[in-house]
């Protein structure tokens, strides 16, 4: 990717041509955490209403073939001086995108932008947290077997389930741990050549 000024600003390489990153995808990736749903220039999404918070559900790519991989994104926004754990603060429940097994659909590496310590007084504890809107990245490949290559062909619509798991706590009460139910449909296509 070349930004306006000629700059080389990232680079995508693939270890094998079977599997390939979309363009949308290698955009969505470019497209900071803080940006507005719908700034990747993929229309549409879903959102949902949680405890202690609110998500925009959305995905790179509206249609993909098998063999692509692509990002599923969740713009989260905590309620007012609400704040969820990030991955890997130890003592709570992280918040977390856990997607239902398929053998359609493989998990990759989740993105997440960069946590801020968070100062618990009573405890006098300093945790990481996200407490303002930001970006939940998963990468997921769509699977190169026949039965999904067969549903392509047919231009079926691949649904991809989950839920995002989260605790979330205000700066006096951790609540209950939560999860909300997400889905994304996926226009299915086969690969032309």
């Amino acid at each position: 990717m070349i930004d306006r000024s000629g700059i080389v600003v990232s680079r995508s390489f693939e270890e094998a041509y079977q599997e390939r990153d979309t363009a949308a995808s290698i955009l969505a990736g470019l497209t900071p955490p803080s940006a507005p749903p719908g700034a990747t220039g993929v229309p549409g999404g879903t959102s949902v209403k949680g405890k202690y918070l609110s998500v925009h559900a959305s995905a790179s790519d509206a249609v993909a073939a098998p063999g692509h991989r692509m990002s599923l994104m969740l713009d989260i926004t905590p309620g007012k001086n609400i704040h969820v754990y990030a991955p890997g603060q130890a003592g709570y429940i992280p918040i977390a995108l856990k997607l239902e097994a398929t053998p359609d659909v493989r998990s990759g590496a989740s993105r997440y932008p960069p946590p801020r310590d968070f100062v618990f007084a009573p405890l006098k504890e300093t945790v990481k947290v996200f407490d303002k809107p930001f970006r939940l990245t998963q990468e997921i490949t769509l699977a190169l077997t026949p039965a999904l290559r067969e549903r392509a062909t047919a231009k079926e619509t691949l649904t991809i389930k989950g839920t995002l798991d989260y605790q979330a706590c205000d700066d006096k009460v951790c609540f209950r741990p939560d999860s909300v139910p997400l889905v994304w449909s996926i226009a299915l296509t086969s690969i032309e050549k």
